[in-house]
């Protein structure tokens, strides 16, 4: 026999439609604070080690990524799909322009500025994508089986 859904399901719980909601609604800030922070982290490794960004930025960029994708709603997956340009791009830009490679820094006009930051930024941004896409993918697999399971 099908579970009732929606609204009938919040009836018999009491108005809550399920634990995993009322559980996501506490920790969202913390989850969204340490998803920024993570790249950030890693370019500072990265600026550390003389290879801003490099493999440490990609990294933490990509974990970042996979802990937004495992821990958002389902209609939240939406805009988790388009993060890791959002956030890798301007973390990036931050960085070169605090190393030197800003507007004026060596010579450099804006638009050559603006290139050389996307081309650094993109392994980053390209891993996040494709990881949190698998996340993604994954959740959405592995909800349909639960579905067909359940004879719903």
């Amino acid at each position: 026999m099908p579970t009732p859904r929606g609204r009938a399901a919040a009836a018999q719980h009491g108005g809550r439609r399920g634990g995993s909601r009322a559980r996501s609604r506490r920790r969202p800030l913390t989850v969204t604070l340490t998803a920024l922070a993570l790249p950030v982290a890693g370019i500072a490794v990265d600026g550390l080690t003389g290879s801003a960004p490099g493999p440490a930025f990609v990294v933490a960029a990509v974990v970042a990524a996979i802990l937004g994708a495992v821990t958002c709603s389902r209609a939240g997956a939406w805009w988790v799909a388009y993060a890791p340009p959002l956030v890798v791009a301007p973390i990036t830009a931050v960085a070169e322009g605090l190393t030197g490679g800003a507007v004026g820094g060596h010579g450099k006009g804006l638009a050559t500025s603006a290139v050389h930051w996307s081309v650094d930024a993109f392994p980053a941004m390209a891993a996040a994508e494709a990881a949190l896409l698998a996340v993604l993918a994954a959740r959405w697999i592995r909800s349909r089986r639960s579905t067909r399971r359940n004879g719903v």
